[in-house]
C-alpha cells in the first residue's frame, strides 16, 4: 500500500506537470548519478541528522508570493545552492507545481533541474562562458542549449561563443541580457545595453526573450538606492528599442514584498520561498512560515562536577554539578562556530543553552535542567517556529549573519526528508 507521502508526491507531480511540464523521473536516476556507488536501503536512515522540509510550509509561501505579485506575473522560483540549503532533489517538484519557472546559478545546477525531470523554464544567472574555454567551453554551450537552459548575456564578447555553439546544435540559444544597475556585481552596463542588445537580435541563431537586473538594498528600511536601480533599469530597456515580448524582470524576494511596482512581468523570489523575512528591516512582512526543522539525537549524556572545563579551548567553565549531553553537529554540517556559548538547542521540550566552542562534528550542551535525558533523546537543533530561540533567523541574529547563510550552509552529512 502507497504511503500517506507517496500519494501526496505523486499528485503534486500531475500538478506540476500540467502547469510547468515537470515529469517525475521516478525510481530511475532522478539526480543522474548513473555509475555511482548504491547505498544500502538501511543506510538511508543511518545519517545522525534530519532536515525535515516541509512542503505544506514551501506551497503556502509560495501562494502568498503568487497573492503579492498577482495573475499577469509570472514566478520564477530561485533554486540555486540546493534551494538554499534545503534539497533541490527533496523541494523541486513541490516548487515546479507552483511556479513558471526557476533560476540557478551555475551549469551544474542547471543540468541537476533537468536531471530530476523538470521541463519547464530554466533561467541560468552566471554566464556560462567564464567557466571554461575553447572546446570544453563549445561542448558545454552546446548541452546547455539543447538542454533548453536560458543563458545569461553580460557582453559582446560572449555573444560569438553562444551564437557558434547554438549554430552547432541547430537550435536557437534562449538569452537574457542582464543589466548592472548599481550592484557591481555581473551585468552590463546600463550605456552598453543597447549595443549588447542589438547584437543578440543580430545573431540568426540566438533569441533574445528577456532583459533582467538585481537590486543591491531592496531589502533595507531605506529604498531610495533600490528605487532609482529600478529607475535605470527601466531607462536603459527603453533605450533599447522595442521590448514587446521581452520578459522584464527586477524584483527579488525584498521587491516582491516591498515594491510592487517592480514586479514586471515576472519575480525571482527565493528565501521568501522557503519561510524566512529577507531582512529585518521590511515594511511588509508576510505571514511566512519557515520550512526548516533540523534534528540529532544525544549521542551521550555525562556528569560534570563543578570547575570542569569543555570544549577546544576550554571556555566554558560549569559554576556547580552538572549534566552535559553531546549532539552530533559541528561547522562542517554548517552549525556556526559563532554559536559557541550563544545558541540554544531544545530537548524534552527544555531550551538547553550551547557550551564551549563548536567543534567540526559535535557541540556539547547544558542539560543539567533537563530531566531524565538520556542517549537517544531528539535533539531540535533547529525550529521552524520563528519565535523560537534556536530559529533559523535568531540563529542568524546570534551569529552575527543572515538567514541565507544559516541555511546554506547546511552540509551534505545532514539528510533531507520531505514532510507534510
Amino acid at each position: 500500500m502507497a504511503a500517506k507521502g507517496s500519494t501526496r508526491r505523486i499528485s503534486a507531480a500531475k500538478a506540476a506537470e500540467t502547469r510547468t511540464g515537470y515529469v517525475s523521473n521516478g525510481a530511475g536516476d532522478p539526480d543522474g548519478r548513473r555509475g555511482a556507488q548504491v547505498v544500502p536501503a538501511w543506510a538511508d536512515g543511518a545519517s545522525y541528522l534530519t532536515a525535515e522540509v516541509s512542503a505544506s510550509a514551501v506551497r503556502h509561501n509560495l501562494n502568498l508570493m503568487r497573492r503579492q505579485v498577482g495573475t499577469d506575473t509570472r514566478l520564477c522560483a530561485v533554486v540555486k545552492a540546493d534551494c538554499y540549503g534545503h534539497g533541490l532533489r527533496t523541494l523541486l517538484e513541490t516548487i515546479a507545481a507552483g511556479a513558471d519557472a526557476v533560476g540557478v546559478t551555475t551549469p551544474v545546477e542547471a543540468f541537476a533541474v533537468r536531471n530530476l525531470g523538470y521541463a519547464g523554464p530554466v533561467l541560468m544567472f552566471f554566464t556560462p562562458c567564464a567557466s571554461e574555454n575553447g572546446e570544453s567551453l563549445q561542448g558545454l554551450l552546446r548541452e546547455l542549449i539543447a538542454r533548453d537552459i536560458t543563458l545569461t548575456l553580460t557582453s559582446t564578447a560572449a555573444a560569438q561563443p553562444l551564437a557558434e555553439a547554438a549554430g552547432a546544435v541547430g537550435k536557437k540559444a534562449k538569452v537574457h541580457i542582464k543589466i548592472d544597475t548599481g550592484m557591481g556585481r555581473s551585468g552590463v552596463p546600463p550605456d552598453e545595453a543597447p549595443d549588447l542588445v542589438s547584437r543578440a537580435r543580430c545573431e540568426k541563431t540566438l533569441h533574445l526573450t528577456g532583459l533582467y537586473t538585481h537590486f543591491a538594498a531592496a531589502d533595507a528600511k531605506d529604498k531610495t538606492f533600490a528605487e532609482e536601480q529600478f529607475r535605470r533599469f527601466i531607462y536603459a530597456a527603453d533605450s533599447c528599442g522595442e521590448t514587446k515580448g521581452l520578459t522584464l524582470h527586477t524584483a527579488n524576494s525584498a521587491a516582491v514584498l516591498d515594491l510592487p511596482e517592480t514586479h514586471l512581468d515576472m519575480v525571482r523570489p527565493g528565501i521568501a520561498l522557503y519561510g524566512y523575512q529577507p531582512s529585518d528591516e521590511m515594511r511588509n512582512r508576510l505571514e511566512l512560515r519557515p520550512s526548516l526543522r533540523l534534528t540529532g539525537r544525544l549521542m551521550q549524556v555525562k556528569h560534570v562536577p563543578p570547575g570542569s572545563r569543555c570544549g577546544y579551548g576550554l571556555t566554558y567553565t560549569f559554576e556547580r554539578p552538572s549534566v552535559v549531553g553531546l549532539v552530533p553537529i559541528g561547522y562542517a554540517d554548517g552549525y556556526l562556530r559563532s554559536l559557541s556559548n550563544r545558541a540554544t538547542m531544545r530537548v524534552r521540550g527544555r531550551d538547553v543553552p550551547v557550551r564551549g566552542r563548536v567543534s567540526m562534528d559535535q557541540t556539547i550542551v547544558d542539560l543539567t535542567d533537563v530531566s531524565g535525558a538520556r542517549v537517544g533523546d531528539e535533539v531540535e537543533i533547529v525550529s521552524p517556529d520563528p519565535k523560537a530561540p534556536h530559529s533559523v533567523e535568531n540563529l542568524a541574529r546570534l551569529a552575527g549573519t543572515i538567514p541565507y547563510e544559516v541555511t546554506c550552509r547546511l552540509g551534505e552529512r545532514v539528510r533531507r526528508v520531505l514532510v507534510e
